[in-house]
């Protein structure tokens, strides 16, 4: 009994060693944004893995509904992501004031952009394969031409998140920021081009996917 009191007293002897500012709400909430940030970064990259391994012409029903059930989750962890990453730069760290003017920041937000609008093309095609199941009970055939493709675009998606934490180390510490002169419109600017054609074409091409144009494209990739 003795040394249980002894392991269980390990704990409170942690926290009672801790610095009184430890307590204080802002580096607490740090803290919890650092970690539904990091902890929604792996989860992507687990429901990447998972979707890269589902992915095949002989899918059977119950791998079809662990995909979309699969997808539902990647777009809530992409959204935590997103929201603790928006509040990790404008209230933690070194502040936006910070990142503003870092280079490297922004071709961070870039990889970003360039990951969640080769997203589309899986989840719009996801999509419309649920859409006609509910109407028909059952899912349409996954040709080997869309398989192909969805694993092409699933690769570059985790290419581009394998990508993305180095950027986030580097620019962190302040490589390329120089005087802090680098103007953030032109950074904005290229988040925005990036994502919005990037997005405009996955998403086109999910909606207007044809088997006989899809070698084409396959070979323009």
């Amino acid at each position: 009994m003795a040394s249980l009191l002894s392991v269980a007293s390990i704990p409170l002897a942690f926290f009672a060693a801790l610095p009184a500012n430890a307590a204080d709400g802002a580096v607490v909430a740090s803290a919890v944004a650092a970690y539904v940030h990091f902890a929604a970064l792996l989860t992507c990259v687990g429901v990447l893995v998972t979707e890269r391994l589902l992915v095949s012409p002989d899918m059977t029903f119950e791998d079809e509904e662990l995909l979309w059930k699969a997808d539902v989750l990647y777009g809530i962890a992409g959204l935590a992501l997103g929201v603790s990453g928006y509040y990790r730069t404008v209230d933690y760290g070194k502040g936006w004031e910070f990142y503003a003017h870092e280079p490297l920041f922004w071709a961070k937000l870039v990889l970003v952009g360039i990951w969640g609008a080769s997203s589309l093309f899986p989840t719009v095609t996801i999509l419309k394969r649920v859409s006609v199941q509910r109407e028909t009970g059952d899912y349409p055939p996954f040709s080997e031409k869309l398989a192909a493709r969805m694993i092409q675009v699933i690769n570059a998606e985790l290419l581009a998140i394998a990508s993305i934490p180095l950027m986030a180390t580097l620019m962190s510490r302040g490589v390329l920021y120089g005087g802090g002169e680098f103007p953030w419109q032109v950074g904005a600017g290229l988040v925005v081009l990036t994502f919005g054609g990037a997005g405009f074409k996955y998403v086109k091409e999910a909606l207007t996917w044809s088997e006989e144009e899809e070698d084409a494209v396959v070979l323009e990739e």
